[in-house]
């Protein structure tokens, strides 16, 4: 009909060839297949997944925001070092918002809400058993997104979101790097899950806190050993 708006019908776009591209060697970053330092040559990006330059620029563009990638003059596009400074300031970030919104989370959550989180720690679970390191990291930032989604708190979420999108790297060469790293995160997940199943948001913003320090030291030890 004549003035009706039907955007609301209109097919949803599919991801596009910059969005695949910056999927792809962020997945490659973080499961450190492009380790620290090293060159990313957007030629040979550009050969290996078939495509031109300009949407290999483009996607790298978008790492570089993430804190993944480093443009310099001269020297071309490098993979982003690991710092153990960095790495402990986000952990601290982390602390100071976390547990608290979590606490609002438990204090809001619906049948449906857990049940979500649920889910995504059967997934975790699955992929711990098969071994899955990149998997479980994955879902590892889901995990955290679900246990926060309930705190009806956006602008508290939106940072710790941008936080856990730039710590993601460090959590996974935790998972890699430290003995028992995936064991001691999984048993942790269950309790944070226990603590929103029982409604005890003091309980949940302690364990939150144990499990941001159990991981931030365990990486400092590791970089630092």
């Amino acid at each position: 009909m004549p003035g009706t708006d039907t955007s609301f019908s209109d097919p949803i776009a599919q991801p596009s060839v910059v969005d695949q591209l910056a999927a792809r060697i962020r997945a490659r970053i973080l499961a450190n297949e492009f380790k620290p330092g090293e060159a990313l040559r957007q030629e040979t990006l550009a050969d290996a997944y078939k495509v031109s330059r300009m949407p290999v620029r483009e996607a790298l563009r978008r790492l570089e925001v993430e804190g993944l990638v480093v443009f310099q003059p001269n020297r071309g596009v490098t993979v982003s070092p690991v710092s153990v400074d960095e790495m402990a300031e986000l952990f601290d970030i982390r602390l100071q918002l976390e547990p608290g919104l979590f606490a609002h989370a438990i204090e809001r959550a619906s049948t449906a809400d857990i049940a979500a989180v649920e889910t995504i720690r059967a997934r975790e679970t699955a992929a711990l058993a098969e071994g899955d390191t990149a998997r479980f990291g994955a879902l590892n930032r889901d995990f955290h997104a679900a246990l926060h989604a309930p705190a009806n708190r956006p602008r508290t979420q939106v940072i710790v979101q941008s936080l856990n999108q730039h710590i993601d790297r460090y959590v996974r060469l935790q998972l890699a790097l430290t003995p028992n790293a995936r064991k001691t995160a999984n048993t942790e997940h269950d309790g944070l899950l226990d603590a929103m199943k029982s409604r005890d948001p003091i309980a949940g913003a302690n364990r939150m806190t144990q499990h941001i320090v159990t991981a931030r030291t365990a990486l400092v030890t590791a970089f630092e050993g």
